[in-house]
Formats: structure tokens, C-alpha cells, sequence
């Protein structure tokens, strides 16, 4: 008979998804998973519907990440939750290591494997990195804790253990973020509030970046739509920035010149950067 994990839910957000998926359940038996069901996921869905331990819920609408994961949280009754991407890979012993390290520390708000092979996975806050990059030699980067861990400024989302009620004090992720930087963001609440981010490197998670929806043209422009916006709405850019009319006349340069040589993939990455600038600065925030 297998028992369930009572302190953890899973939660997975999922959007025109592969069978990467699948990998990543196989290790899940023991813990109450919740699915988010962004769209495009129906083939996928007959087959893991049949896992009893899976539980599927949709607003039949692709809320994103951050507002997917703040749906999901009001069906679980956990003192912790793991996020995982699909496309990522996490056994047992290293989830229960999380766990261990977000008990042990009492304002530990996010407990958060290595993820390999990333060499980037966790950091400091993008509003220090200049400051870092001039003071390489007083260790900003991370500050190593007795029994190994590290505490950090910030993780990766793709894989992070989350104390309910820290994540419920910070009113869970912003909601003007749809992809990318959700995360930074989060970390930076807790860190205003004076909680730690904690990174376990014995607990080890496996990331198949980039894998985790299929690749398609649409999927791509958003993709680079976002990746463009989401620091602007971080860093709560004017309106009236010389910096936005830069990029836009930047961007624009590019699409045409990418287009003009038939480099259609960079031309269109271009396009979705020059769009994210005019709609953010058409944009109430």
C-alpha cells in the first residue's frame, strides 16, 4: 500500500506539453500532485488521468505560470508545496532532503534543489549584479549555511519547495507576470519580508530545459514576448524611458534586416521583443 506524502503537494503547470511529462511523474508516486491544465494537453491527459495520486484541474483558459500556480494553490491543504516544471526530473530522497531543509530553518521560505547540468540555477537579485560584478571578492553571490546549504537571493522556478503560509503572506505571485521572472519576483517579496531562500545542493533535480511544451512558431514569439516584457514590468520601467524608444527602434532595425536576408527565425524573435516594448508602454500596471 502506498502512503502519501502529508506535508507536500506537487504542483505542475501545463501547456501544449510533451511526454517529457512522464519522466517526471514516474517519481511523483508518493506525493499528491496537482496538474494545471493551460491548454493543448489533451492526448496527455487520458494517460494521466489513470494515476490516482494525480489530481487535474482548468480554468479552460492558459492562465500562465504564476496565476496557474496561484489557482492550483487554493486546492491544497499542505504546510509545503513543490513547483516542478514538466520538463524536470526529481527523486524521492531529494524532494524529502528539501523538505528537511525548509523544516529546519523556521523563516526558510523556499527550499531549492541544484538543477543540472544549469550552472546558473540560483543567484543574487538582478538589481545587485552590477554591484557583484565590481566586488567579485566579497562572496555576494551566496552565503553557505553550517550543514551545507546555501542561502541565495534567488532560484529557479522550475523547481522549488514553498512554505504555504510564507506564500500566502507575500499574496502568492504577481499576477502581471504571464512567463519569466515570476519567480524573481517572489523571491525578492520574501526577501523583503526577511525570509531566506535555501538551496540543498545534495537534493539534485534534473532540467531538461526548454523541453517541457512542444516547440511551434506560436510557442516560440511568446516565448520571446515575454522574455522581453517581464523585466520591464520587475524593474518597473517609465513610460516615458528614453530606454524603451532605444529598443524599439533597435528591435525594429533588426526585424527588417533579419526579414530582408530571410533569417526568419531572428526576424520574428525580433518582432515579439519590438511588440512586447509598444504594448508595455500601451499598458496599464
Amino acid at each position: 500500500m502506498i502512503t502519501m506524502n502529508e506535508d507536500i503537494t506537487v504542483i505542475i503547470v501545463l501547456y501544449n506539453s510533451s511526454n517529457i511529462i512522464f519522466n517526471c511523474l514516474k517519481e511523483l508516486n508518493n506525493f499528491k500532485v496537482i496538474i494545471v491544465d493551460n491548454g493543448k494537453n489533451k492526448n496527455i491527459l487520458k494517460d494521466i488521468k489513470n494515476n490516482k495520486n494525480i489530481t487535474v484541474i482548468s480554468k479552460n483558459i492558459n492562465l500562465g505560470f504564476g496565476k496557474g500556480i496561484n489557482y492550483a494553490f487554493n486546492f491544497i491543504k499542505t504546510k509545503f508545496f513543490l513547483i516542478l516544471n514538466p520538463d524536470i526530473v526529481i527523486n524521492e530522497l531529494s524532494i524529502i532532503r528539501l523538505l528537511n531543509t525548509i523544516k529546519k530553518y523556521p523563516n526558510c521560505a523556499i527550499a531549492a534543489p541544484l538543477n543540472l547540468p544549469d550552472n546558473d540555477s540560483y543567484g543574487i537579485l538582478p538589481e545587485k549584479r552590477s554591484l557583484y560584478e565590481k566586488n567579485r571578492q566579497k562572496n555576494l553571490l551566496k552565503k553557505e549555511l553550517p550543514e551545507g546549504e546555501i542561502c541565495v537571493d534567488v532560484t529557479k522556478g522550475c523547481a522549488m519547495l514553498i512554505n504555504s503560509k510564507y506564500f500566502k503572506d507575500v499574496n502568492f505571485f504577481s499576477e502581471k507576470y504571464f512567463l519569466f521572472w515570476e519567480e524573481i519576483d517572489l523571491c525578492r517579496k520574501f526577501i523583503k519580508k526577511k525570509l531566506s531562500i535555501i538551496v540543498n545542493p545534495y537534493s539534485k533535480a534534473h532540467h531538461k530545459e526548454g523541453s517541457s511544451s512542444k516547440l511551434t512558431i506560436k510557442n516560440f514569439f511568446l516565448r520571446q514576448y515575454h522574455y522581453e516584457i517581464s523585466p520591464l514590468y520587475y524593474f518597473e520601467v517609465k513610460k516615458t524611458s528614453i530606454h524603451l524608444y532605444k529598443n524599439m527602434t533597435k528591435y525594429l532595425f533588426r526585424f527588417l534586416s533579419y526579414l530582408l536576408v530571410l533569417n526568419f527565425k531572428n526576424s520574428l524573435k525580433n518582432l515579439a521583443k519590438l511588440i512586447a516594448n509598444i504594448k508595455f508602454i500601451l499598458k496599464n500596471y
